[in-house]
């Protein structure tokens, strides 16, 4: 459905129940959810919907653009021609469109090139999964003087598969770097040892330069991190092989294997999402497995090595992943979704600070075919919300942390 002129600035929400029927029905819920997340010592959470006017939803994108100080989202839909954005008004949120005439858009990431206080937004487009009918184009968006007119662009590269766009500071200067990564190699369908190479763009020059070639298969993600708690970013990769950590030290690329994944053989092998939490000051990572998976898995350190903790097996194409201390005791929880049959996000706790056992409680039970999701404050209140978007639901969701 396209968003109508009257939908485009607030805060929506279409009944398909009568009122009475969906008042008492939501009450019911929100009970369940209270006495649910209470028990596991989890904060409440009110849910909010943004937007229920998406095609399909895949992305999204959490930076200031309107310059106020609050995290307004960028909404990546994979059957639109257009990328919106949603101005944070909490608890309204403004449509704005962002730029037209983008078919098949998959993934955007913002940074600040010019330091004018608006990030500069990279969109990568029309794409496809097989590489010789993918164009792949990736371009730089900015803004002209409002924000809330569509935006500039200037084409960088055209990167057939490109599915992922990240910026990384991968020396701890300041000075970020953008890296594109394609789905596949050149062959489709992929083996599993096909190399898939990860692009590296200098801003100002654009010059395409290969970081690595380690990769095999299919690439589902790429996620910056500060391994040691620095400036310096490390990229943490999730693919058929498994999960890896690159870096980069003194101007040579250094890749470190972490875990094969999922040791199924292939093609249900390997890793789909990966990121990274911490209880207490113990590092964990957190992986959806293997690509589009069932699986939520916790990785704990094991001396060199680390240990595969499966701690969800039925998810239906699991997609959504974030970690962030929800409840403030400096512990990370994990929230995940899957936006298969019976879609559902639901968040993990650790029962204790060795990681070993995970608890879970359910968010959202059927109301959103999770894609993408952000733990970040949105409400300007101190506590970490989180935001998720949907693709077979065609919704953007908010669900606002009231805290314990």
């Amino acid at each position: 459905m396209r968003s109508s002129d009257s939908a485009k600035a607030r805060h929506t929400f279409k009944p398909s129940m009568k009122l009475g029927q969906r008042f008492a029905w939501g009450c019911q819920v929100w009970l369940l959810a209270c006495m649910n997340l209470y028990a596991q010592d989890l904060p409440q959470f009110r849910e909010h919907v943004i937007s229920m006017e998406l095609k399909y939803g895949y992305q999204l994108v959490a930076a200031d653009l309107s310059k106020d100080g609050r995290k307004d989202l960028i909404a990546v839909d994979e059957a639109a021609t257009e990328v919106v954005w949603f101005e944070n008004r909490h608890p309204a949120w403004e449509r704005h469109v962002l730029i037209n005439n983008v078919p098949r858009p998959l993934n955007a990431d913002c940074w600040d090139i010019d330091t004018d206080g608006v990030p500069e937004v990279v969109l990568a487009y029309r794409f496809e999964s097989d590489p010789q009918k993918s164009v792949g184009s990736v371009v730089l968006l900015k803004s002209g003087d409002d924000v809330r007119q569509p935006w500039t662009t200037r084409e960088i590269d055209r990167v057939p598969t490109a599915h992922r766009v990240r910026w990384i500071d991968p020396e701890g200067n300041g000075k970020k770097v953008l890296l594109v990564a394609p789905l596949v190699g050149t062959k489709y369908p992929p083996a599993y040892d096909d190399p898939v190479p990860i692009y590296l763009y200098r801003p100002g020059e654009w010059k395409r330069e290969t970081l690595c070639t380690d990769p095999r298969g299919v690439l589902h993600a790429i996620y910056p991190v500060s391994w040691d708690s620095g400036a310096q970013q490390q990229l943490l990769t999730a693919c058929y092989i498994g999960l890896h950590r690159i870096e980069l030290n003194s101007g040579k690329c250094v890749v470190t294997p972490i875990s094969k994944g999922d040791p199924r053989p292939w093609p249900t092998c390997g890793s789909s999402e990966v990121r990274m939490g911490y209880l207490g000051k113990n590092r964990f990572l957190a992986a959806i497995e293997p690509w589009h998976g069932n699986q939520l898995v916790v990785y704990l350190p094991d001396g060199e090595s680390w240990k595969r903790l499966v701690i969800e097996d039925k998810m239906d194409n699991g997609h959504a992943l974030a970690v962030g201390d929800l409840n403030g005791d400096r512990n990370d929880e994990i929230v995940c979704g899957f936006r298969g049959k019976g879609c559902r996000l639901s968040m993990y706790q650790a029962a204790d600070s060795s990681g070993e056992r995970w608890r879970n409680a359910v968010l959202d039970d059927g109301g959103i075919a999770a894609a993408d999701c952000i733990v970040g404050d949105f409400t300007s209140d101190g506590k970490p919300d989180i935001a998720c978007i949907g693709a077979s639901t065609h919704n953007v969701k908010l669900y606002e942390n009231l805290g314990r």
